[in-house]
């Protein structure tokens, strides 16, 4: 189709000699809002896998603790973390594990502070079971006033949330993306017509079908959308590559949980690399419906 012989000088359109840009921006659009939603959907399936069904119980006991009664209130809040019904283990963080919690927004020096840092204990549940936090933390302050029992599941729960309406807005702009490079075919399409009508009446008298005309149109609207979806396609993903070596600068190489990862695997990379095609053949399909209805009001 994209080497079939024409008998409309279609390409001397001054309107389609911009359709290549318009559609490449518009695919440009698009691979971002698709990379930006694959990431997310990345970051989500991690926090569900890592926090979900987790605990945090935190400890503060007071600096003037003798070591004996500390471990002994700490033995006895472990105990009644296991026996917990739901509660499948429990393990003391030890304080290296503690300054890789805290480093992101105290800095590598964060148990050096004068602060005195809590015992935190690591809790894992069974995702299928419920586990009653309010007793847990009744019987934990009953050894420590200040204990606390931090839910992931409800800081998880809430982020996700956050994460899909991002999703949402990325699919809402490749929609509306779609739309405008579809409206701007529909416009050059019939700006062809308009300006080739009597080339068209002409090669209807010598008895050419309607879809014979059609295919001249939507072959130009292929060729000319797989060329601009390949520029938007280039320029999307050189975008995408800089995005993630600007954060990577930025960062510094800091903790892999709070920095968003914004490289591709390798099958959302060829996600990316669909979408000029797709984007083509919505353009290809605009332009044939387009030309076929117009000829089909024509005297």
């Amino acid at each position: 189709m994209l080497g079939m012989r024409s008998d409309l000088p279609l390409d001397r359109d001054a309107a389609a000699r911009f359709l290549p840009w318009i559609i490449g921006f518009m695919v440009y659009l698009c691979v971002i809002a698709v990379a930006a939603a694959l990431t997310v959907d990345r970051v989500a399936e991690r926090w569900r896998q890592g926090l979900a069904g987790n605990l945090t119980v935190e400890l503060p006991f007071p600096a003037e603790i003798e070591t004996a009664k500390r471990a002994e209130q700490l033995d006895h809040a472990i105990d009644l973390i296991t026996a917990t019904p739901g509660i499948t283990g429990a393990t003391v963080l030890d304080d290296s594990q503690i300054a890789a919690l805290l480093s992101p927004w105290l800095g590598p020096d964060a148990t050096q502070l004068d602060v005195p840092l809590p015992t935190m204990i690591a809790v894992t549940r069974r995702t299928d079971a419920t586990v009653d936090l309010a007793a847990l933390r009744a019987k934990l302050q009953q050894i420590l006033p200040d204990a606390r029992v931090d839910d992931h599941g409800d800081w998880v729960s809430d982020a996700l949330g956050f994460l899909r309406s991002l999703q949402a807005l990325a699919a809402a702009l490749s929609a509306l993306a779609l739309g405008a490079a579809a409206l701007t075919v529909i416009f050059v399409t019939r700006t062809g017509l308009a300006t080739h009508r009597g080339v068209i009446e002409v090669v209807h008298l010598i008895g050419a079908p309607d879809r014979y005309i059609a295919r001249q149109f939507q072959a130009q609207a292929l060729k000319l959308g797989i060329l601009g979806g390949g520029v938007g396609l280039g320029l999307g993903a050189a975008t995408v590559i800089g995005i993630d070596r600007l954060i990577d600068l930025a960062v510094g190489g800091g903790s892999p949980g709070l920095v968003v990862d914004f490289r591709l695997l390798p099958w959302q990379w060829g996600v990316l690399v669909v979408l000029p095609l797709v984007v083509a053949l919505i353009a290809m399909l605009t332009a044939r419906m387009t030309v076929l209805r117009s000829l089909a009001r024509m005297p």
